[in-house]
């Protein structure tokens, strides 16, 4: 008898520690903060992560062109926090994709069309590799640096005909 009691202290204390420790896993993965770009995509489907911006997150202060070479052009884009960069798919091309390595929810939803274009406004430096997963070796990479203000929080947004937003954001907007 007093060995089924101890082998029942023992079921109870191993129950204790695992839900102790899944708890503690959850709320240090709830607690993760200022990591790479979330996204709110809107109209274009996907998993809303960050907010909703408006159709428009401003002028691009770079532009990136998804070409029929199936190549980003420049590869490399630089801009500060709180700027936007757009994505356009060149007319004469085929379907691509904008998706961020570090952040599978900051992407283009799905695939984007010969002239559609997505925007990303960054709020958080740090450099940010990403691809086309439709055509293999297609990559670009941006670079954040800190603006006039700082940067401590994560945002970036792009747009489309109907919008969305990353700390950095996102969404595709069709050009007229």
């Amino acid at each position: 008898m007093r060995r089924r009691q101890e082998g029942h202290l023992v079921m109870t204390r191993m129950r204790s520690i695992v839900i102790t420790a899944g708890v503690g896993l959850a709320i240090s993965l709830c607690a993760c903060g200022n990591g790479p770009p979330e996204v709110a995509a809107g109209g274009g489907g996907g998993p809303a992560v960050g907010s909703a911006a408006g159709s428009g997150l401003g002028a691009p202060a770079a532009k990136v062109v998804a070409n029929a070479s199936d190549k980003f052009s420049p590869g490399t884009t630089t801009v500060t926090t709180g700027q936007v960069i757009q994505w356009t798919v060149a007319s004469d091309s085929n379907p691509h994709n904008v998706t961020f390595d570090s952040n599978g929810d900051l992407t283009s939803p799905g695939s984007l069309g010969p002239g559609e274009t997505w925007q990303v406004k960054f709020t958080v430096p740090g450099t940010y590799s990403y691809r086309c997963t439709i055509h293999d070796g297609m990559n670009g990479q941006v670079t954040v640096t800190a603006g006039s203000g700082g940067g401590s929080s994560a945002s970036a947004s792009p747009s489309s005909s109907s919008s969305a937003s990353v700390s950095p954001s996102a969404s595709p907007t069709p050009s007229p």
